[in-house]
Order: C-alpha cells, then sequence, then structure tokens
C-alpha cells in the first residue's frame, strides 16, 4: 500500500502530455492548475488545444483521486488519476466524445 498524498502537494501548474499508446509525448498538448481546499477537495481550471477552456472540481483520497470537469461550450467529463511517486498524476479523462490518457507533470 502506498503512502497517502498530501493534497497541498497538488497545488500548482501541470503540463499535460498525451500517453494513450503507452509512450509518453515529447511535448505537452494541454496544461492546468491545481488549486486545493478543504482537506481533500481542489478546482482544476485547464487550457485544451485551440485555446478551448475548461474548469473542474474533484477530491482525492489517499493517491487516487478524480475531477469532473466541464468545457465553456457545455462538455463535460470525469478525468480519474493517480499520484505517482514523482509527484506526477497519472490520468484519465472520459466524456461521450473524450478517452484522453495523460501524464499531467508538474511545471517547476
Amino acid at each position: 500500500m502506498s503512502t497517502p498524498t498530501n493534497i497541498m502537494a497538488l497545488n500548482g501548474t501541470y503540463d499535460l502530455f498525451e500517453n494513450g499508446s503507452g509512450t509518453i509525448s515529447k511535448l505537452p498538448d494541454q496544461s492546468m492548475t491545481i488549486m486545493t481546499f478543504d482537506n481533500n477537495k481542489f478546482v482544476v481550471q485547464g487550457v485544451s488545444p485551440g485555446n478551448k477552456y475548461w474548469v473542474g472540481l474533484g477530491e482525492l483520497k489517499g493517491n487516487e483521486g478524480y475531477f469532473d470537469y466541464r468545457f465553456q461550450d457545455g462538455r463535460f467529463g470525469q478525468t480519474t488519476f493517480r499520484v505517482d511517486k514523482n509527484g506526477n498524476l497519472d490520468a484519465r479523462s472520459l466524456s461521450y466524445t473524450v478517452n484522453y490518457k495523460y501524464l499531467a507533470k508538474k511545471r517547476e
């Protein structure tokens, strides 16, 4: 069993690297910023290709979490993730039109 992640460690901006084929892309194709509050909850703001903005609200339990997100145009979905030993988020976003697996690396 892994050690629970301190929710405060999630605060920051992340670059998202596509990981659908098992090979992590060399360049990020999206970014997101996480801000934590209320023990184990957080809000997310992101930018997808084409400057499409989205927001989300989520929760962390141990080293696994999720957030529900919505784009400006009304599209929505859910992302689930696991925090790895390096603090990266190994994630998958699912919606009616999206199945996006990615690795989110925090900017330094």
